[in-house]
């Protein structure tokens, strides 16, 4: 009887780890399950058509800096679009957005992609970094973001970008490729789940963009992306 007894016991000491591994797989597993999509449709519908006088030129991905940098690497994006819109007395201003559905792409890895990044990697000067705060255009709320300006051969651009991750706006604040150390700060911030859908947004312009918010192309650009919810 009391050897039935001890080998329970040994049975039951192996079960209750087992129970409780079994357990915490359910719950990591829960944790990582990927979310639906928020955003649906195509990134192309977005934009609005040119103001009288102006032209949109659309343009390959595969011409943005960001996409010619990352040679070697799968961005494989679920959805992008870049144009030019062309004004009549030589404006112009550049819109890239790129999306990933949840679970697609580490949104480190795109942050790896940025305009600090890439256009400093293919020649550009990078002449001003700020960041963007957050504001009101048009009644649409625009979370924080970056605000550059670059040189080359002479001539600025201003940019503003946006990493969105989920529903929030991400930066680093390094101006580099995010640190080592970017992974545990993730997840003391946002837990086990990292798989949320992702926005990469670039607005750029050869004049500055603080003085194209004065025309209608550049609020009607801003009031039609996705931003996330105020909080």
């Amino acid at each position: 009887m009391s050897h039935r007894l001890s080998s329970a016991r040994q049975v039951t000491l192996w079960l209750a780890p087992l129970l409780l591994l079994a357990a915490l797989a359910l719950v990591v597993a829960g944790t990582f399950r990927i979310p639906e999509p928020r955003f649906q449709g195509s990134l192309h519908d977005l934009l609005p058509p040119p103001p009288p006088g102006w032209t949109l030129k659309e343009k390959p991905i595969a011409d943005t800096p960001e996409m010619q940098e990352a040679v070697g690497e799968l961005l494989n994006f679920s959805d992008g679009v870049f144009v030019d819109y062309l004004g009549p007395t030589n404006e112009r201003l550049s819109v890239y957005i790129a999306y990933w559905v949840p679970g697609k792409m580490s949104h480190r890895l795109v942050a790896s992609h940025t305009p600090d990044v890439c256009w400093v990697g293919g020649g550009w000067k990078k002449t001003l970094s700020q960041a963007l705060p957050p504001r009101e255009i048009e009644g649409v709320h625009v979370p924080s973001g970056e605000d550059r300006v670059f040189t080359a051969q002479g001539q600025p651009e201003y940019v503003w970008f946006w990493h969105i991750v989920g529903d929030e706006s991400r930066s680093y604040g390094t101006g580099h490729t995010p640190p080592w150390y970017a992974a545990i700060f993730d997840m003391l911030a946002r837990g086990l789940n990292q798989r949320d859908e992702q926005f990469f947004i670039r607005i750029s312009s050869n004049f500055p963009l603080d003085s194209m918010l004065e025309f209608g192309l550049l609020p009607n650009v801003i009031q039609r992306i996705p931003w996330p919810a105020k909080s």
